[in-house]
């Protein structure tokens, strides 16, 4: 026998599509404004959806006294993202983007005590008063350390201002915040959103609604595809996303912010960064030269050109600085530039053209005349902020900031240029800083966390040995690939992982933050760590021509391939985010950093670097000629 429940809202959600599809239910939809004295007589129960717009639902007078007669007979009302209900009302919405909810009732949920679900960034209304008799399902928590369970205590369970759906009587439950898009809006996990709406449905109606309707994805992973499909998908993603700006000739932009509001609409990061760029041009032209794709090499040079023609102070002290972005006009970060010049010197390596070396030389030489004698550099200099002096006392004191995250690609282009044009200046100083990390290793500062730091070792030990031929050098490549290894998980991704928690971000807010919670957690970062493995494993493997490089290479490819996003939506198709837990399959993770939580995708640092780094394995054997 169908249930007949009427919704109550101003427009269409996925809720209201799923109550729909359930041949169980039979639907009405009501308007909120439009409520008559009788008109609620003939339904089992009620659904108040007021999350279909931004500002919270408020019914008139009228209107109201018919939700509230309906719910005063007995019969089961839901409130969600209401201003008022029952006896109760609540505070202005304020946003949940650094909150996570957790699971207080498992009986109700089906969940598990202390599971912890994530509503993106979604607005929430607070209740004002306490109801002593009302029962939790979701409460909210700020500063949650923990990547899937964090159970709260008895006394956090008390504190009625921080729920979000609970019982406000046996009759009603309220949700405060706006779940009723929680499938375009990607609230993660899948699995426990779907779960839990399904439970709530059924204790509204009653009965088991919703257990036969299926819940459409808004995104798909666990595809096993070949690196040269993913990295096809990935290139595609720049103009399909709306990324890659003018064929690349003013750049591309940063990538998606990590908020994704109630509606499901994703935030851009929308400023030009030369690091995105460069590394966008070096994918393009890896892409040209695996499937001969013209347009690939155009946008390459664009990209290359845009890079050095744009963004290069050409005189004066800070002659041959590359820009950090189109905002931050002043400053440089030193790796980020260096990443920048990566499509440079590759060119150069594989005989493409030499046509920007003269200013990739010059970039370098900045670099250098801001380096220490241990060849080590600050992480960042800001040129607003530094006289002449300053500038000049950084070639004389000490950098003493064996960082990876900071320095590893910058001595890494300092070595494969000193390699290429027989630059000794370029070499000493790639040399001195390589050897300044690894006195420090494995104890090198660290940034996010230990995996980061390994994973970017994995280019510079490269080329160190590369470029000096030492098999000291040799053998330290072969050592950090080996500690790199204790963290990968089975899927093939690398964990994040940190001894001693002695990461500068490790768990913070209020800034940068890393995802990792506890070592041991099935997190992997596809910004700072993940990302830059494929084309460090791949230039291990033509310079020392061990195919155990190129097996750990397929190994981690057959995992990217797996966390590669599969979407009808154009802006995610063919991505990956920041955040991806290994086991659930899904993106997911610590939302505390304040700029790339775990649904931020970065051109640069993640698709870029990834994409160029699948397309040299699948050109291995074209390649490797050129490092004999």
């Amino acid at each position: 026998m169908s249930v007949s429940v009427a919704v109550i809202t101003c427009g269409p959600s996925d809720l209201l599509a799923l109550l729909q599809k359930s041949p169980a239910l039979t639907v009405e939809v009501l308007h909120p404004n439009a409520l008559t004295p009788h008109c609620l007589d003939g339904f089992q129960c009620a659904c108040v959806l007021g999350g279909t717009r931004e500002e919270p639902l408020v019914f008139p007078a009228e209107c109201r006294s018919v939700v509230e007669d309906f719910s005063h007979s007995g019969r089961r009302v839901l409130y969600e993202y209401t201003l008022s209900f029952c006896q109760n009302y609540c505070a202005s919405p304020d946003s949940t983007r650094f909150l996570r909810l957790v699971c207080t009732d498992a009986e109700f949920t089906g969940l598990e005590d202390g599971l912890l679900l994530d509503d993106q960034c979604n607005m929430r209304c607070t209740p004002y008063y306490r109801n002593n008799l009302a029962r939790p399902i979701l409460m909210y928590k700020k500063g949650l350390s923990e990547h899937a369970r964090q159970p709260l205590s008895q006394q956090e369970r008390t504190d009625c201002q921080q729920y979000g759906i609970w019982l406000e009587t046996p009759a009603v439950a309220v949700c405060s915040f706006r779940l009723c898009n929680f499938l375009r809006a990607r609230f993660s996990p899948v699995p426990a959103w779907s779960r839990l709406v399904r439970s709530l449905i059924g204790w509204l109606c009653g009965a088991p609604v919703l257990e036969e309707v299926e819940f459409p994805p808004q995104y798909q992973t666990g595809f096993a595809r070949s690196a040269a499909d993913c990295a096809a998908s990935g290139i595609d993603w720049f103009s399909r996303s709306g990324i890659l700006v003018d064929e690349g000739k003013r750049g591309v932009l940063e990538g998606l912010g990590t908020e994704i509001y109630p509606d499901g609409h994703q935030k851009t990061a929308s400023s030009i960064r030369t690091d995105c760029c460069g590394e966008a041009a070096l994918a393009y032209l890896m892409h040209f030269l695996a499937f001969g794709d013209a347009r690939s090499l155009e946008r390459a040079q664009n990209l290359e050109a845009f890079v050095y023609d744009k963004m290069q102070i050409r005189s004066g002290r800070f002659q041959g600085m590359l820009r950090w972005t189109d905002i931050a006009w002043e400053v440089c970060y030193q790796d980020d530039m260096a990443r920048a010049m990566l499509v440079t010197l590759f060119k150069a390596l594989y005989g493409l053209g030499r046509e920007y070396l003269p200013q990739c030389r010059m970039a370098l030489e900045f670099l250098m005349n801001t380096t220490g004698p241990d060849g080590l550099r600050p992480a960042r200099t800001d040129n607003l902020n530094m006289s002449e002096e300053d500038f000049a006392a950084l070639s004389r004191q000490n950098g003493a900031f064996p960082c990876a995250h900071y320095n590893a690609f910058y001595l890494a282009c300092l070595l494969l240029y000193g390699k290429l044009e027989k630059d000794a200046r370029c070499l000493a100083v790639g040399e001195t800083g390589m050897q300044a990390l690894l006195q420090a290793y494995p104890k090198t500062i660290r940034e996010q966390s230990q995996t980061e730091e390994l994973c970017r070792l994995l280019l510079p030990f490269a080329w160190l040995y590369y470029a000096t031929g030492k098999q000291e050098y040799r053998q330290m490549l072969y050592t950090v690939t080996r500690d790199l290894e204790k963290m990968r998980h089975p899927s093939g991704a690398y964990l994040e992982w940190d001894d001693d928690y002695s990461a500068a971000c490790s768990k913070q807010e209020n800034g940068e933050c890393s995802l990792l919670a506890r070592n041991g957690d099935p997190v992997c970062d596809l910004l700072y760590s993940n990302n830059w493995v494929p084309l460090g494993l791949m230039q291990a493997y033509f310079v020392t021509e061990d195919a155990y490089f190129y097996d750990l290479f397929c190994r981690h490819a057959a995992f990217l391939s797996t966390a590669q996003i599969h979407s009808q939506d154009p802006r995610i198709d063919g991505a990956w985010a920041r955040g991806f837990d290994a086991e659930q399959m899904e993106v997911c993770g610590l939302p505390n950093d304040v700029g790339w939580g775990p649904w931020a995708v970065e051109s640069g640092w993640t698709v870029a670097e990834i994409c160029a780094g699948l397309l040299q394995g699948v050109l291995k054997d074209k390649l490797k000629e050129f490092y004999k």
